[in-house]
């Protein structure tokens, strides 16, 4: 067996370890607690297995795209690590509707420090929230909600392609930064990345190249434009 066909091997069977392990998770989760594995090798049909799936509104067989808004693990999925295991625990994200979810995830690296599957858990919110107003019903005390999540944002839905999405994200950093001088035009580029990035487009196969075709730059532009981000977050 070639060394490329022991790591295929290897990876397929932990994501049917993974699988089994989200059905038997899955089974005794309550109903407002979702778990999905991702196949991180095919993310355009990336869901293998999902348990509570109403939770989120996907299916076996979605794409990462039909994930959580601006969810970190993809973005850190992105990162090469010689760290065969990433685990990030109890972080917020939100769906596609806006409503406030608590996430963990796994990466799973192969033996090339590409990461390969994903294990996540999210727990709605919406649950907490309304018993807090009914508790500030009951008893008359005015007990702070959380801040309520951009209309603009609650506006995303679902997209049939990558292409779709990627017009969209460009019409809408296009709007944030009007105006025709170079550096307009190159602040919307730059925003346009960042929101694709966060939505794990650069994850799937072909990702640069489409970004790069769409937002009419070399691939290497886009690469460029990653760094810039990557070192003002840092």
């Amino acid at each position: 067996m070639t060394k490329q066909a022991d790591e295929l091997s290897y990876e397929q069977e932990m994501l049917q370890m993974l699988a089994a392990a989200v059905r038997a998770i899955g089974s005794v989760l309550p109903g407002n607690t979702e778990i999905v594995l991702h196949d991180l090798r095919n993310p355009e049909f990336s869901i293998a297995e999902i348990a509570n799936a109403h939770v989120t509104g996907r299916k076996k067989g979605d794409s990462v795209l039909a994930g959580l808004r601006k969810d970190k693990a993809f973005i850190t999925a992105l990162e090469k690590s010689q760290e065969p295991v990433t685990l990030l625990p109890d972080y917020e994200t939100f769906s596609r509707e806006g409503s406030p979810l608590r996430s963990s995830t796994v990466i799973y690296r192969g033996r090339d420090s590409r990461p390969f599957a994903a294990l996540c858990v999210n727990v709605d919110n919406n649950g907490i929230e309304n018993a807090l107003t009914l508790l500030q019903t009951l008893s008359g005390v005015k007990i702070q909600q959380p801040a309520p999540v951009d209309e603009a944002q609650n506006a995303e839905q679902a997209h049939d392609s990558i292409e779709d999405l990627m017009n969209e994200i460009i019409s809408n950093a296009t709007g944030l930064n009007p105006g025709s001088r170079r550096s307009d035009v190159k602040k919307a580029k730059i925003l346009a990345v960042q929101q694709m990035q966060e939505r794990g487009i650069f994850l799937m196969k072909g990702g640069v190249e489409k970004a790069a075709d769409a937002l009419g730059v070399t691939r290497y532009t886009i690469y460029n434009y990653l760094d810039e981000l990557k070192n003002t977050d840092s």
